[in-house]
């Protein structure tokens, strides 16, 4: 009996240790995932706060059309909202009040009602031809996986990419 309990703790320990190598491992290696991420918001936050007088932001995000770029959304400190789009060098900062154009929701909407997805897989603001859009990706009833670009001033589907 002293033999088998001894034998248990053995493999116990060993599968404490394996698990706490298994968590630290995912652990970091989610660290040095996100660090391309995280390091590209806090710049665009950095640019955005400076460039545009934010007070505030809400929202962070990015578009990949043939170039990247970073997304601030946010309130200035006027207290009108405001995005910032940045390019991805960062040398390029273009900054719309929220008013000026229909709003995520809007864009979201005129998905729905226009191409009944089965589900939106992404919306982000973006500049298209040198235009603020929305760019939204979507997945339809049968399948296909389709893009979307609406002009962010009046809605207007500017591009249209199916079946990718």
């Amino acid at each position: 009996m002293k033999r088998s309990r001894k034998h248990n703790s053995h493999w116990f320990l060993i599968f404490v240790a394996a698990v706490i190598i298994l968590v630290g491992g995912s652990s970091i290696i989610y660290h040095e995932i996100r660090k391309p991420v995280d390091s590209a918001r806090s710049q665009s936050l950095r640019i955005a706060k400076k460039y545009a007088h934010l007070k505030t932001t809400t929202d962070f995000s990015w578009a990949n059309d043939k170039q990247t770029s970073y997304v601030v959304t946010g309130i200035n400190k006027q207290n009108v909202p405001v995005y910032v789009i940045i390019s991805n060098n960062g040398k390029k900062v273009r900054i719309f009040k929220q008013s000026a154009g229909i709003d995520r929701n809007d864009a979201l909407k005129k998905i729905w009602n226009s191409y009944n997805p089965k589900k939106v897989t992404t919306i982000s603001m973006g500049i298209y031809k040198q235009k603020p859009v929305w760019e939204v990706g979507y997945m339809t009833n049968s399948g296909q996986l389709c893009l979307k670009t609406l002009n962010f001033k009046n809605g207007a589907v500017v591009r249209s990419v199916n079946n990718i």
